[in-house]
């Protein structure tokens, strides 16, 4: 009887780990857009994509939290010892084939994801940081109006430059 149960809660897993990489990639794609629409300077459109991202966030908690609760159930149904800290190539180890490789095949494709979507927070943190020194940097500018400086009138005479308020150099 274990050894069924044990299957089914396999197939199960392997069946959840394919959802997630299935999620992780959306997740992904939804940064590299939000990445690009930075580059483009298209605030709409980085609403539109973070608003994505916060909605498969919780969808990614929702089915992780049933991902954690299949394994210690795998975990219990195979004997391990602690269930709670089995990891996915214990619990493998204790499989038949091909729940074995299927599981170890999925948890290899998941990991795979979550490390892209990684690199894309990293780089995204990298790419929002800067910007905000950016518009910390211009902002300051806006607000001391800038160095007046020497020039030349229309007649050719030397005149004193005032610095431009925000509005006058803006429209």
């Amino acid at each position: 009887m274990n050894a069924l149960k044990a299957d089914i809660l396999a197939r199960d897993l392997v069946r959840m780990l394919g959802q997630l990489c299935e999620l992780y990639y959306e997740l992904a794609s939804r940064m590299r857009e939000r990445l690009e629409a930075v580059r483009q300077a298209d605030a709409d459109r980085i609403q539109a994509a973070a608003a994505v991202e916060q909605e498969l966030v919780g969808r990614l908690r929702e089915r992780e939290g049933l991902g954690r609760q299949l394994a210690r159930r795998l975990a219990e149904a195979t004997g391990h010892a602690a269930p709670r800290d089995a990891t996915t190539s214990e619990l493998a180890g204790r499989l038949p084939e091909p729940r074995r490789s299927q599981l170890l095949l999925a948890a290899a494709g998941l990991r795979d994801r979550v490390r892209e979507v990684e690199r894309l927070q990293a780089v995204l943190g990298l790419v929002t940081r800067e910007m905000m020194v950016h518009l910390g940097q211009v902002l300051e500018v806006m607000r001391s109006g800038g160095r007046s400086s020497e020039s030349y009138s229309r007649t050719g005479a030397s005149q004193r430059v005032g610095t431009a308020g925000v509005f006058e150099a803006v429209g």
